[in-house]
């Protein structure tokens, strides 16, 4: 596809304008983290539903371009968030501390305190002009970018303007699974929730966000009502089942906490937590093949009782399982 490795340069190179680790619930690394696998995911659901995978690999790429001018989510006095008229959460205006094509378009067409989904639209129907695309290509870009938030106060008009095209649902479907649904969403729920426990305690309680998890599976199931293609509501229901499983193996997992917590999955989610400073989900996945992994099966050979050696082995396996599915839903395949 032409000119997608420059404009992927350019959507990187903008989400490093900011100094800012901590914006909302999202961080330094996960802008692009969660762009490349919203494309993966994008692609994926795009074969199987028969879309144009050319709009989608240049929607999902630039979708959220703008999104780091998006600061901490407005309240009102009572701590309830504040929306605007359409129903989307308000926010502050965090400014980059350096400038490229996008800062200069972005101040050049005042879009400040603009949405992300309409101020990345406009401006990504900006950079497809400079690279000379097709003005209906371009259209419908922007509209998919601009659908990927989806209005809780349209009426039927408008949301048939936005989401006829089948690249519109898929787009929302894959933004939407990516933060809310799997081992992938499960991450960033670790990482949300151990800044949070810092913050507010100077610590994270690994034993208490384990048994915290219950409600935040159950709190998601909606999530996946809300999908709008047949592929993607399958890909959500697979997984919101496998976190249901993840935590049937950690609840057992916790009847043997200091084990687990050396061998098994208690023990990836607190290296996980160790890293909320400013996490990177493709480096972390990295080091748990490269040395977490190893470095236990290391240390089972040195276990003289053989029934510890047996169960740290089931504990080390339960661990490869879930990196193979986490991998798996990052390229986009579950």
């Amino acid at each position: 596809m032409r000119h997608l490795k420059e404009i992927e340069d350019l959507v990187r190179e903008t989400f490093s304008l900011w100094d800012e680790k901590r914006q909302g619930f999202s961080w330094r690394n996960y802008y692009w983290n969660h762009t490349s696998r919203v494309r993966a995911l994008c692609l994926e659901i795009g074969r199987r539903e028969g879309a144009d995978l050319e709009k989608l690999a240049y929607a999902a790429t630039l979708h959220d371009i703008t999104k780091r001018y998006d600061g901490r989510i407005l309240t009102d006095e009572n701590g309830r968030r504040i929306t605007d008229e359409k129903g989307f959460w308000m926010t502050e205006l965090v400014m980059p501390k350096r400038e490229n094509l996008v800062t200069e378009l972005y101040h050049e067409h005042n879009l400040y305190h603009t949405l992300h989904n309409i101020s990345g639209a406009f401006i990504s129907g900006e950079i497809l002009k400079r690279y000379g695309f097709p003005s209906d290509f371009i259209e419908s870009v922007k509209l998919i970018i601009e659908a990927h938030l989806k209005p809780l106060n349209a009426d039927e008009d408008e949301l048939k303007r936005l989401y006829s095209p089948l690249e519109s649902r898929i787009l929302h479907d894959a933004d939407m699974m990516d933060a809310n649904l799997g081992y992938v969403a499960f991450f960033r729920n670790i990482q949300i929730h151990t800044y949070s426990m810092i913050r507010r305690n100077g610590r994270a309680d690994l034993r208490r966000y384990v048994e915290g998890l219950p409600r935040w599976i159950d709190m998601k199931e909606g999530f996946v009502e809300r999908l709008m293609t047949p592929t993607a509501r399958h890909m959500g229901e697979e997984r919101q089942r496998r976190k249901r499983e993840l935590w049937g193996k950690l609840r057992m997992e916790l009847e043997e906490f200091e084990f687990n917590r050396r061998y098994g999955l208690l023990g990836v989610i607190e290296y996980f937590m160790s890293c909320a400073d400013d996490p990177n989900l493709v480096e972390q996945m990295s080091y748990l093949e490269r040395r977490w992994i190893p470095q236990r099966l290391n240390w089972i050979e040195g276990e003289g009782d053989t029934d510890v050696r047996s169960e740290a082995r089931r504990a080390v396996e339960r661990v490869i399982e879930f990196k193979r599915l986490l991998s798996d839903e990052i390229e986009g395949r579950a």
